[in-house]
C-alpha cells in the first residue's frame, strides 16, 4: 500500500481496521465503554477495583504507522481502564515458536493467528473459550458467522475475526465486451468459467482468459479453491493422525479442470509460472480476464482501471445448484488461556475495544474522504467481522451510501452465495508447495496423469510432514 506523510495515518487506519485490529486500531476508539461495556462479566467499576497486568501484541519497530495507531489506542484503553498495566510485546505468531512461548509462559495475553491454526491451538489447549465473555457482550450475536467459522469449534467461539476473506473471482468486464462474451452470473458453474476463460483468451495478443498463481506456494492455495468447490478437503484426521486428502475424487476433478483450462481451452498465460504479484500486475495491465481474489482497490487506485470495468463473483460451483465454496483465510485474535480470569476478561475488552463503535464510523469517514480527495475507491461489501444487517452494519451502509463515486460494491447476491472453508489446519504451506509442483507438471505436460501425481504428492507430505504431527 502506498502512503505519503500526509495520508499515512488515514491509509494505515484502513489497513489496521482489516489487518491489526486486536494489536492495532480495528475501528478507532472513543470514550465509550470498552467492547464488553457495563454489561461485561466484570463491570468497569469492578475491574478498576483490582490491578491487572496485560501483555499486548505490538508492531515491529519498522512499522511506524502501526506503532502510532496502537500507542493511541493503548492511551485510550488506559484512560478507560486505569487499573490495567499494559506491557508491549512485538512477538508475532509463528507455528514453530508458539509451543516454546506457551511452555515458557511468555506468550502475550492476546495474540493474532492465521485462520489455519484453530484446531492446532485447541488440541494443545492454547485457546480460550470465549463463551463466558460473549455471554455478557452486547454484540455477541452481531459477528459474521462466515468469518467466525474457523474458530467456531464444538459450537463455541474461540477467536474474534480481525480480518478475513472468502476467495472470489475478479473479472475485467472490458475484455469480455471486446470479445462479445456474455458476463457470467453469480450462480455460474465450472462449465461457465471454462467457457468464459476460453472465449476471452487471446494468446496472439498476450491476453489470458484466466491467470492463476502457479510459481510458489500460492499455486496450491489458488488450486484449493477448486478442490473445495468440488466438495473435497485437504486433510483428514483419523485416530489422532493427520493425512492428506487432496488426492480424492474431488481432487482429481479439480486438477483435471486445471489441465482442461491449460491444454484444451488454451486459456492460461503462455508464461503461466506466476506468483502473487505477477498475477495482479497482469490483470491491471488488461492481460487477464479473470483472476482469483478481490484486489479491486489496487486495480483501480494503483492500476488505473475503472470501477465500471470490474465485477466480483464467487468461486463457481462445480455443478448447477452446487455450493460456491472458496478458501476462507485471514487472521484472528485469540486470548491466552494461561492468563488469570481477570486478565482474560481485560484481554477480551481490548480485542473488542473498537468493534461495533461509532468511532469506527468516524475513521471510515476519514478514509472515504481521503479516497474522495484522491479520486480513489474504497471496496465495500466483502465479508467483514460484523453482520451486514446488524445495527453497526446498517450504519456502515448508510455512511458509504454518501460516497457513491468512491465506493466499489460487492453484489449482495455474491456475498450471499459465498461459502468459505478454512485453509489446511496442519502444515498448510508444505501441502501448498507440493500441490504447486503437481500444478506445474500438469501445466507443462499435457499427458500428465493427475491421479498419479496427486497420490505421489500426498504420500510425500504424509511421510515427510504430517506423520510428525502430534495431536493431543
Amino acid at each position: 500500500m502506498k502512503t505519503n506523510k500526509k495520508s499515512l495515518l488515514l491509509v494505515a487506519l484502513l489497513a489496521f481496521t482489516m489487518i491489526v485490529s486486536a494489536c492495532g486500531s480495528g475501528n478507532g476508539g472513543s470514550k465509550e465503554h470498552g467492547a464488553s461495556g457495563e454489561s461485561s462479566a466484570n463491570s468497569s467499576k469492578e475491574t478498576k477495583a483490582s490491578p491487572v497486568t496485560m501483555t499486548v501484541q505490538f508492531p515491529k519497530a519498522d512499522n511506524l504507522a502501526g506503532i502510532e495507531i496502537i500507542n493511541k489506542r493503548l492511551d485510550r484503553f488506559k484512560e478507560q481502564y486505569p487499573n490495567v498495566t499494559l506491557k508491549k510485546n512485538d512477538w508475532q505468531y509463528s507455528p514453530d515458536e508458539i509451543g516454546i512461548k506457551m511452555a515458557a509462559h511468555q506468550a502475550p495475553s492476546l495474540f493474532r493467528v492465521p485462520a489455519t491454526e484453530g484446531k492446532v491451538l485447541l488440541e494443545h489447549q492454547w485457546l480460550t473459550d470465549l463463551t463466558p465473555f460473549l455471554a455478557n457482550y452486547e454484540h455477541a450475536n452481531d459477528f459474521n458467522e462466515k468469518l467466525a467459522s474457523p474458530f467456531m469449534i464444538d459450537g463455541k467461539m474461540h477467536a474474534i475475526p480481525a480480518n478475513g476473506y472468502i476467495m472470489a473471482v475478479m473479472i475485467n468486464k472490458k475484455l469480455f465486451e471486446e470479445k462479445n462474451v456474455p458476463l457470467p452470473t453469480p450462480d455460474w458453474t465450472w462449465d461457465d468459467f471454462y467457457a468464459a476463460a476460453k472465449a476471452t483468451a487471446d494468446p496472439a495478443k498476450g491476453i489470458a482468459g484466466f491467470a492463476m498463481m502457479a510459481k510458489g506456494n500460492e499455486g496450491g492455495w489458488n488450486w484449493t479453491n477448486f478442490l473445495y468447490s468440488a466438495g473435497g478437503t485437504t486433510q483428514v484426521v483419523t485416530d489422532g493422525k493427520v493425512a492428506s486428502a487432496f488426492n480424492s475424487e474431488a481432487g482429481v476433478k479439480a486438477m483435471e479442470f486445471m489441465k482442461q483450462l491449460r491444454w484444451e481451452g488454451n486459456a492460461l498465460p503462455q508464461n503461466w509460472a506466476l506468483n502473487y504479484g505477477d498475477v495482479y500486475n497482469l490483470f491491471k495491465q488488461g492481460r487477464a480476464a479473470m483472476v482469483l481474489g478481490d484486489r479491486i482497490e489496487d486495480a483501480i487506485n494503483n492500476g488505473g482501471m475503472k470501477k465500471e470495468e470490474l465485477i466480483i463473483l464467487p468461486i463457481p460451483s462445480m455443478e448447477k445448484g452446487g455450493d460456491h465454496t472458496g478458501v476462507l483465510g485471514g487472521n484472528y485474535d485469540v486470548i491466552n488461556p494461561q492468563e488469570s480470569a481477570e486478565t482474560q476478561q481485560m484481554a477480551f475488552n481490548y480485542v473488542t475495544f473498537d468493534l461495533f463503535k461509532d468511532s469506527g464510523l468516524d475513521e471510515l469517514k476519514l478514509v472515504l474522504e481521503d479516497r474522495k480527495s484522491k479520486g480513489q475507491v474504497y471496496m465495500y461489501g466483502a465479508p467483514a467481522y460484523y453482520k451486514p444487517d446488524s445495527e453497526y452494519g446498517k450504519k456502515v451502509e448508510e455512511l458509504v451510501n454518501q460516497y457513491p463515486d468512491n465506493v466499489f460494491r460487492y453484489d449482495p447476491e455474491v456475498t450471499k452465495l459465498m461459502k468459505g472453508v478454512p485453509e489446511p489446519s496442519y502444515n498448510g504451506q508444505e501441502s501448498y508447495a507440493e500441490l504447486t509442483n503437481v500444478l506445474q507438471e500438469v501445466f507443462s505436460n499435457k499427458d500428465a496423469d493427475v491421479k498419479v501425481l496427486l497420490d505421489a504428492a500426498a504420500k510425500k507430505i504424509d511421510e515427510e510432514v504430517l506423520s510428525k504431527v502430534v495431536i493431543k
